[in-house]
């Protein structure tokens, strides 16, 4: 059976955080299922979710779930019941499994362990399988042949996989196809300001309606997240346009994907992308005050967070260390009309 995005992108984040586990507590699951999806806090249906979710995997042969028969096996302090533990059943029960040889490509592998082993694997057959001579095609494209999931690709961009030295765009011969970037410009005179992106369209939707009002930017762009590495050159028109100061800034998520697309956005494009420190800082204050789930520490490599403005990299990085994540759907329309820009 094949596993919807959600159920993979779960099981992932599960592995990673608990590579040795061969048993999963429901304290290990529900803090996992916060850190993929903290849209769902909150939301009454998030054990159903979460229940659907264990469904899938079982089926497709990751966990076992203990009998629903088993009443004591379950957690029925709310409405929808869930295991009190799942054992892991994908891992092979030979005790020495032999050593992987990996591809001089891929020597970096063996510094994971048996984490991410899985994604490495499908990579390593690919290229056996004429990979390396293979025509370039766009990122999903790519990303479905590979693991016959189009959006695996994306999920994982940004993360250790992809740190330098390791897996990139023209080892796997694909790219980021380039889209037509969403801009509301904001007209005022004949002041020029910067032009902002914003990685998620829930808080492009809420400073494009901001920006309406006060005109801090001469126009408010929709990154549409990775996508924005290819659209980045679409800009220039934009910061050569009467009104524009010709700064870009951006103001995404905080998490090593979050900071890892504007970095390379500005490494690909040429144009300078920098960090809009208002908005940072406004959603590292959000975060000391709201209650943002936390997991296993969120790995970082090295210089990521030199693209942060230096007063905020040291906060960004004891976040991670404790395994949290800033969404910057944190920043909602009422604390931005209470900021003085």
């Amino acid at each position: 059976m094949n596993r919807s995005h959600d159920a993979q992108q779960f099981w992932d984040a599960l592995r990673a955080a608990h590579p040795r586990r061969t048993r999963f507590a429901l304290e290990h699951l529900l803090q996992v299922f916060r850190q993929v999806f903290p849209h769902r806090h909150g939301d009454t249906d998030s054990r159903s979710v979460l229940a659907n979710l264990l469904g899938e995997l079982e089926q497709s042969g990751a966990i076992r779930l203990p009998s629903k028969a088993n009443r004591r096996a379950y957690d029925h302090s709310e409405r929808t019941p869930l295991p009190k533990h799942v054992n892991r059943s994908d891992r092979p029960s030979q005790p020495n499994q032999l050593k992987v040889v990996w591809r001089p490509e891929l020597t970096f592998a063996s510094d994971f362990g048996s984490s991410w082993q899985a994604e490495l694997l499908a990579v390593q057959e690919w290229l056996r399988n004429g990979g390396t001579a293979a025509t370039f095609v766009a990122l999903r494209e790519r990303s479905v042949e590979i693991f016959g999931d189009e959006k695996r690709l994306d999920s994982l961009l940004g993360s250790q996989l992809f740190a330098p030295g390791r897996l990139t765009l023209e080892l796997l011969r694909c790219y980021l196809p380039s889209v037509p970037i969403y801009v509301v410009s904001a007209l005022r005179g004949d002041e020029s300001r910067p032009l902002l992106v914003v990685e998620n369209h829930t808080t492009f939707d809420t400073l494009c309606r901001w920006n309406e009002k006060y005109l801090h930017y001469s126009a408010v762009a929709f990154g549409a997240g990775a996508a924005f590495i290819a659209a980045c050159q679409s800009l220039r028109t934009h910061l050569a346009a009467s009104g524009c100061s010709g700064q870009l800034l951006y103001f995404g998520d905080l998490d090593p994907k979050g900071i890892w697309i504007p970095s390379r956005a500005s490494q690909e494009s040429g144009i300078t992308v920098q960090p809009d420190e208002a908005l940072y800082s406004l959603l590292l204050a959000k975060g000391r005050k709201c209650r943002v789930s936390a997991n296993q520490p969120i790995p970082c490599e090295p210089g990521l967070l030199d693209w942060l403005p230096a007063a905020l990299r040291q906060e960004t990085g004891r976040h991670f260390s404790t395994g949290r994540r800033l969404p910057q759907e944190l920043v909602s329309l009422p604390d931005l009309l209470r900021q003085a820009f």
